[in-house]
């Protein structure tokens, strides 16, 4: 079954059907749990799309201190049909960090055949305890497939000494007659400015395959990245793939904040 999704942060509007005390605010697309901020909002059929948000202004039953709401999403493919509609159950949960805001959070994993088109999603949040009602639309968009980078996971932020794993992965990549790719990847790590702050490392395919590895049945190559992060700063990482066979190129960026947790210890 094929699940969908919200996203692209610049195309949100809001939705003026309904005047309410309830809020959506802070729609992120990014790259899976608490993960960096994704800068476009164009997929490849098989990647993974996730977008954060938050839920202001909720009610708070005063009797039980619980919050209880209700997320709709309807998904609206490129003839403007309503193609698909999820209801979620009751949420009811303390805001124990007091004030009256819950995170919310979706995400989706494209078929691999997934249609291109733009398409957008009306996300609608019902206040069960207030009785108010909010609804943004994402607008998106589903390119044909490709060679590219998907399934990325990269969280925002990290801490000194800690090993960071970037979690990526590449399809639909050339072949030659012995049925075997010729890709070449770079990581880079840039500050603020653009610069390099270390050498880039590289990976080769085939030469880094994983073992078994048959691409003939899936063209599809998990290529995690490991970061170690020896000092705080924020950074520009950087991963590009290039396709030797099919003359074809492919970029993620995200920013990165490394943080000093000592700054976080005080009283």
């Amino acid at each position: 079954m094929v699940r969908f999704f919200l996203l692209s942060l610049a195309a949100l509007a809001i939705i003026p059907n309904f005047a309410s005390a309830v809020e959506i605010k802070n729609a992120r697309p990014c790259y899976m749990s608490l993960g960096a901020t994704r800068f476009d909002a164009k997929y490849l059929p098989g990647d993974v799309v996730f977008l954060t948000y938050d839920i202001e202004g909720l009610g708070i039953d005063p009797k039980s201190k619980l919050t209880g709401y209700v997320t709709i999403l309807e998904l609206v493919d490129p003839l403007g049909k309503v193609i698909f509609k999820n209801e979620s159950k009751l949420t009811e949960v303390m805001p124990q960090l007091g004030g009256t805001r819950m995170p919310g959070d979706l995400h989706v994993i494209l078929g691999p055949k997934q249609g291109p088109g733009n398409y957008s999603i009306k996300l609608s949040v019902h206040d069960k305890v207030g009785k108010d009602s909010k609804a943004i639309e994402f607008k998106f968009a589903v390119l044909p497939e490709d060679f590219g980078l998907v399934g990325v996971s990269a969280p925002a932020i990290g801490f000194p000494g800690q090993r960071y794993v970037l979690g990526l992965a590449l399809i639909n990549l050339g072949l030659d007659a012995k049925k075997l790719p010729n890709v070449e990847v770079t990581l880079r790590i840039l500050d603020r400015k653009g610069t390099e702050v270390a050498p880039a490392v590289q990976s080769f395919l085939p030469r880094d395959l994983p073992e078994d590895t048959d691409l003939t049945k899936a063209n599809f190559v998990e290529l995690p990245q490991l970061i170690y992060l020896n000092q705080t700063g924020q950074f520009l990482v950087e991963v590009i793939a290039q396709d030797k066979l099919s003359k074809k190129t492919a970029k993620v960026q995200y920013p990165l904040t490394v943080l000093d947790i000592s700054q976080f210890l005080g009283r």
